[in-house]
């Protein structure tokens, strides 16, 4: 009796995996077929067709590397969250309206490499400290995190370490997004992309 309980468990924990496999080899082919330039990488269930649309709209897809910095085009990288980190970056500057200055930065690694995204503009080092608080409620409790940026470069240390180098634009996982324009909506589809076939 025992023997055909641990062999019934046995055979359900198989079909499920193997169903959980290729739903997720689907996800992935739907995303990459639909948009074959956005994700560069796995992206642990997280993203939909919806938030590779997003950066669709305003620029032409290309290949990554970017054959130059001709398109601010962004594309879809995850990471393990253990390996990301954020920061307020100040250089202690004050402007005379909005005080101290600083710019968010997210520091991601994946395969020996750095990644590292920054904000396009300083902000207020409070409005900075509070984007940051919400970018680590999105990550906590998460495994695997996705970001959203545009290519800017890429540098090599004298110990042969490569940064690449991002303009950031968002983060998700499956818990929500923090950034600039997280949900697709019908209004930013007809407005600005109204040929986007989804």
């Amino acid at each position: 009796m025992w023997k055909k309980i641990g062999q019934l468990i046995y055979t359900l924990i198989l079909l499920f995996s193997t169903s959980t496999l290729s739903a997720s080899t689907n996800h992935l082919q739907e995303l990459n077929t639909k948009f074959p330039y956005g994700l560069l990488g796995d992206d642990y269930g997280i993203l939909t067709t919806d938030d590779l649309a997003i950066n669709t709209c305003r620029f032409k897809p290309h290949l990554f590397p970017p054959e130059a910095w001709t398109t601010p085009f962004e594309y879809w990288m995850c990471f393990e969250s253990k390996n990301v980190q954020f920061e307020c970056d100040s250089s202690g500057i004050a402007d005379d309206h909005e005080g101290i200055g600083g710019l968010v930065v997210v520091k991601a690694t994946r395969a020996q490499n750095t990644h590292e995204y920054i904000e396009r503009r300083p902000w207020p080092i409070r409005e900075c400290r509070s984007f940051l608080k919400n970018l680590k409620t999105v990550l906590k409790g998460s495994v695997y995190v996705c970001i959203s940026g545009s290519f800017l470069d890429e540098e090599k240390n004298s110990k042969g370490k490569i940064t690449l180098n991002w303009l950031f634009e968002r983060l998700k996982t499956r818990k929500g997004c923090e950034g600039r324009e997280c949900i697709f909506t019908a209004k930013m589809h007809r407005e600005i992309c109204p040929e986007l076939k989804l």
